[in-house]
């Protein structure tokens, strides 16, 4: 890739926004799966005066099965799509309501810890928008792909024309 901008996940509306911004693999030089699955990311917020920006950890499976999930509600439109990582840095909630309006609830944590902060909001969009943001995360799956044995593998996901 070219740029940081290159592999990007962002999700927007009305300059609210949530964007992901993988830096690097954490590899601990392990033998273990799990341990080689670890994407350091960038995540910049901006909600109505609140913006703000922190390094999170998440695994390469988090992508991989939210992709997949969006990719399948841009035919059913009703149900969601969830982005939840293990550590509890992020929780997005993508939820369709059968006619092509989505809402994404957002929960964003700037670290582990009693000490944390919290930030709360939601946006929306509507089902012209899922091509691009399963893209995005194409872009991060082939850059950042599962490796090992896990229950959930890597897809190229292709649209109906």
């Amino acid at each position: 890739m070219n740029s940081e901008q290159d592999i990007t996940f962002e999700i927007s509306d009305q300059g609210n926004f949530v964007r992901l911004q993988p830096i690097e693999l954490i590899n601990h030089d392990s033998d273990l799966d799990w341990d080689k699955n670890w994407i350091k990311t960038k995540v910049i917020l901006n909600a109505g005066n609140f913006t703000g920006h922190y390094d999170s950890e998440f695994m390469t499976t988090d992508f991989e099965k939210f992709k997949q999930e969006l990719f399948q509600l841009y035919n059913n439109l009703k149900g969601t799509a969830h982005f939840k990582d293990l550590e509890g840095y992020l929780n997005l909630k993508v939820i369709g309501d059968g006619l092509g309006h989505f809402e994404v609830k957002i929960e964003a944590c700037d670290s582990q810890g009693i000490n944390s902060s919290h930030l709360i909001f939601s946006l929306t969009f509507d089902q012209t928008l899922i091509k691009d943001l399963v893209h995005q995360l194409q872009i991060i799956t082939s850059n950042y792909p599962i490796e090992g044995d896990f229950k959930i593998q890597n897809k190229s996901l292709k649209f109906a024309q």
